[in-house]
């Protein structure tokens, strides 16, 4: 379900708009920006609108990266009638940056497909509706670490970029790489296709987000909303899959479950579905912990978390007498839940008979043990077509849940009396 990576982190400043550093404004440099005004419209100030630019010559981002970023911003923002952008010296008089650093700049949004930069015209602001760009290149940055859940996801990905004529390249990391190393692995500027962030921690998932859309990236995170972040998400609805989960077995009369977590608990997913367990267990009417039991194995980023299931059900159920074991495991993933069946299979407890088990995911896994495990299904197809259609639209900030579905599987039946 999770994995997670040691990505180092990017600090980034932010600040309230103020005089940019060497702002003074020669007659020679308000005659130019007067003079574009009125060929453009009297309602318009470049001057005001460019003294809100803030560049930090101290937080280790090119002074180029950050002028592209707020240029994008200050031309977002500009009325349909403002056709052309002010002249390249205006910018560099006003904001006390070398024509190198306004170029390069300058040559980023026209990659973006912001501006166009004609001999005769000068710099024209060109407005495109999002909605008429299908990308053409897909990139996935996601840890380099076993997950079925992440290879549904990718299979997904791969099947609906193809239809539509794109491609889909996945960049991997291992464990102590920064964001520097999967930057470099983009092949395509960003007119040309989106980001896709898959499985990492939150940290890393904000700071190459923030260093991306400065850039003019589309990205989408695939996971639920995180805090702090302008990063378009799709995720599973949480309430709404354990809630399912749940009723299912609860319906099949079990009324001592176990929630058995293998996930890192670092990841604010991990800690969502365990803070809905024990919230939507006392609507359904069980006692926790009585009767809605959490067990957590104690995993960290990058370990395995079948393994950690496996040893941490295999010692409750040798400590503890058989009227005080529970009659279902609820798996917080398909891994948990298969570590689970390995585990007790050692002991000799039989699944379903003497135990129910539930997994969470919905994973190939599922379907290659024995016995097959019930799960609670992610639509990964579902998942697919909203991120290609948050980065094909270039939508910014949209946060989109999905809800699960449920499969029956051999290692779930109702409670004997």
């Amino acid at each position: 379900m999770v994995s997670s990576n040691l990505i180092t982190p990017v600090t980034t400043t932010s600040a309230a708009p103020r005089k940019a550093s060497g702002g003074r404004v020669t007659a020679s440099v308000l005659n130019k920006m007067g003079d574009h005004r009125e060929t453009n419209s009297p309602a318009w100030n470049w001057e005001e609108n460019l003294r809100s630019i803030v560049l930090d010559r101290d937080n280790g981002i090119p002074l180029h990266v950050q002028l592209r970023a707020s240029l994008r911003r200050v031309i977002r923002s500009t009325p349909a009638h403002v056709e052309k952008l002010t002249p390249e010296n205006t910018l560099i008089d006003l904001l006390n940056v070398s024509q190198a650093t306004v170029r390069r700049a300058l040559d980023g949004l026209v990659e973006e497909g912001l501006i166009q930069r004609k001999r005769a015209l000068g710099t024209v602001i060109t407005r495109r509706p999002a909605s008429d760009t299908t990308l053409r290149n897909i990139a996935v940055i996601a840890p380099n670490f076993p997950s079925y859940s992440n290879s549904a996801h990718l299979a997904a990905l791969t099947a609906r970029t193809s239809a539509q004529g794109a491609t889909l390249t996945l960049i991997s990391f291992n464990r102590g790489d920064d964001w520097q190393t999967c930057k470099r692995q983009i092949s395509f500027g960003p007119s040309e296709g989106g980001v896709v962030f898959l499985g990492n921690t939150p940290h890393a998932t904000i700071d190459l987000h923030n260093l991306l859309a400065q850039e003019g990236y589309r990205t989408v995170h695939i996971g639920p909303p995180l805090p702090g972040c302008s990063c378009n998400s799709v995720g599973i609805s949480n309430p709404a899959f354990i809630r399912l989960g749940l009723q299912h077995l609860t319906r099949a009369g079990h009324r001592h479950i176990l929630f058995l977590v293998s996930e890192p608990e670092e990841v604010p997913e991990v800690i969502e579905r365990v803070a809905c367990f024990e919230q939507i267990s006392r609507e359904l009417g069980l006692d926790v912990p009585s009767e809605a039991e959490v067990l957590h194995c104690g995993a960290h980023v990058w370990e395995n978390s079948s393994e950690a299931s496996a040893h941490t059900i295999k010692n409750l159920w040798q400590q503890r007498p058989a009227n005080r074991r529970p009659t279902a495991i609820f798996g917080i993933s398909d891994d948990a839940a298969a570590g689970a069946l390995f585990g007790l299979s050692r002991l000799g407890v039989r699944v379903p008979e003497d135990i129910s088990l539930l997994g969470y995911d919905g994973s190939e896994l599922t379907r290659i043990v024995q016995p097959k495990l019930a799960t609670l299904v992610t639509p990964m197809d579902k998942f697919a077509a909203a991120v290609l259609r948050l980065l094909n639209t270039g939508a910014q900030d949209r946060q989109i849940l999905i809800n699960p579905d449920f499969r029956e599987g051999e290692s779930l039946r109702p409670r004997m009396p």
